[in-house]
């Protein structure tokens, strides 16, 4: 009787540990993904104004990833991933050029000087 009762608060306190468990890891992603997100659609400069003007050359046919690594080395963007679903969800491609860039300006401000629209330069090749 004591060794079915012990056996049965065993099972329990193993079921709640794991429940606790399933219940941490998913506050877990669900706070990281919130916060990935939010560095997509809410930008953050690296730096407050005036900044620090840098210097970034891109060649013809640098892809957003690329890029996104380029300026992270830099010090231009925290996230490359984020770059690279940045230019991806806006549409833009990067185009080839030297740019001075500013550690003021945010991953959305940069592609948006650095990059084309896709859809604008489909309809100006068509004109």
């Amino acid at each position: 009787m004591i060794r079915k009762m012990s056996m049965t608060i065993i099972s329990a306190s193993i079921k709640f540990a794991i429940a606790l468990l399933v219940l941490a890891g998913l506050y877990y992603v669900g706070t990281k993904g919130y916060e990935f997100g939010v560095s997509i659609f809410s930008p953050v400069a690296m730096d407050e104004a005036p900044g620090k003007v840098i210097e970034v050359t891109f060649d013809k046919g640098t892809a957003g990833r690329e890029a996104g690594k380029i300026l992270e080395e830099k010090g231009l963007i925290k996230d490359s991933l984020v770059f690279f679903i940045q230019s991806k969800l806006y549409g833009y491609e990067i185009a080839e050029g030297t740019y001075e860039l500013n550690t003021s300006m945010t991953s959305e401000e940069i592609l948006m000087m650095i990059g084309f629209d896709e859809e604008t330069e489909e309809k100006e090749k068509d004109e």
